[in-house]
């Protein structure tokens, strides 16, 4: 919260509206609980929205006690100004964005490395697909955190807890080691468990993501100093590794993105499930069902079989794809266009 110094006084023009109408429906109905009811939105929903006004005032809107919840000076001089314009902010929407957090945004969420290296190249798509909404696109690079109360839909490696959210498996990704030919010219190709220990190591490491993979491979007591770079995001693992960093563990799909990474022989078998999911009384939008169709498309399994449940070599790509080199079209030089680093060496 702002100290007092830093406040300022706000009219109704200086906020959401989306925000502004669970406001009104808490102080009608007395407590957050009977507020999601009317709404039919989850509790969570709520919270989220009550803490989009409290940031932007910069103190408190709604105090929570065991009576319920009673607004405070500052959330009832907001209350009183926006029933004085006689407006609900939904009803102004459009009807394809009825249901949406935000009237006239789609907030999608997603975890960074997905995010940036799949999906990013294909949001114009859904955009020209649901225009005017706005697509707002948030990457996430703590694993950890349920954001699932501030997105519309959203994609996760662990499906989040709350009941009121449909939850569904959208693709299975499988993990691999990588390396740039250049890397791997200077140091050779391990093509055992033991060889990597003679190798460099490029890691993700971030709140919620499974750091501990090389240590698993390799051993808790390996030396600290086979780890060159680590890093929370994974577009930047797979650039310093494509740039002769070392040796990065990454999705079996980045050969299908990029001609400069190699993969390993050493073949480390893991995979995680990815998730999305969105809000109940959501279900009918018409952007959110839009959106959830690209989303099924961009990783529909009979076209990208390297999302299927069972592994597909990347040499094996190439019989899916036209391209000759097994580098999805859509992809093709994304990461090539890059200036080609110096292979580090042992």
């Amino acid at each position: 919260m702002n100290t007092p110094a830093e406040r300022k006084f706000l009219s109704v023009a200086d906020l959401d509206w989306s925000d502004l109408k669970f406001l009104v429906e808490v102080g009608d109905a007395g407590s957050l609980r009977e507020a999601a009811r009317r709404q039919r939105v989850s509790v969570n929903t709520v919270r989220a929205h009550l803490a989009k006004l409290e940031q932007v005032a910069g103190e408190a809107v709604v105090n929570r006690g065991l009576s319920g919840a009673k607004l405070t000076k500052t959330g009832e001089r907001l209350y009183h100004a926006a029933a004085a314009l006689g407006r609900t902010p939904i009803d102004g929407a459009d009807a394809r964005d009825k249901g949406l957090i935000e009237p006239g945004t789609f907030t999608f969420g997603c975890t960074e490395g997905v995010g940036t290296s799949w999906l990013t190249p294909r949001v114009a798509a859904l955009s020209n697909q649901i225009r005017p909404t706005t697509i707002n696109m948030q990457f996430d690079y703590d694993l950890k955190r349920d954001r699932s109360c501030l997105v519309d839909l959203g994609l996760a490696y662990r499906p989040p807890a709350d009941a009121n959210l449909i939850v569904a498996k959208v693709a299975t990704i499988h993990m691999m080691l990588f390396a740039s030919p250049d890397y791997l010219r200077a140091n050779g190709v391990p093509n055992t468990i033991d060889d990597l220990r003679n190798h460099i190591i490029v890691e993700q490491a971030s709140p919620g993501y499974n750091d501990t993979a090389i240590d698993l491979l390799l051993g808790s007591d390996r030396p600290r100093s086979m780890t060159s770079i680590r890093t929370n995001s994974s577009l930047t693992q797979a650039y310093a590794a494509a740039n002769g960093a070392g040796i990065a563990l990454l999705p079996s799909y980045t050969r299908a993105i990029t001609t400069t990474l190699v993969p390993l022989p050493v073949l480390p078998q893991m995979r995680v499930a990815l998730y999305y999911f969105y809000r109940a009384e959501a279900k009918d939008c018409h952007v959110l069902r839009e959106a959830i169709d690209w989303l099924r498309a961009s990783f529909d399994s009979s076209q990208y079989p390297w999302f299927s449940d069972q592994f597909v070599h990347p040499e094996d790509f190439h019989k899916f794809q036209a391209s000759s080199d097994g580098v999805v079209s859509l992809f093709a030089h994304m990461m090539d266009r890059m200036s080609p680093g110096v292979a580090q060496s042992r």
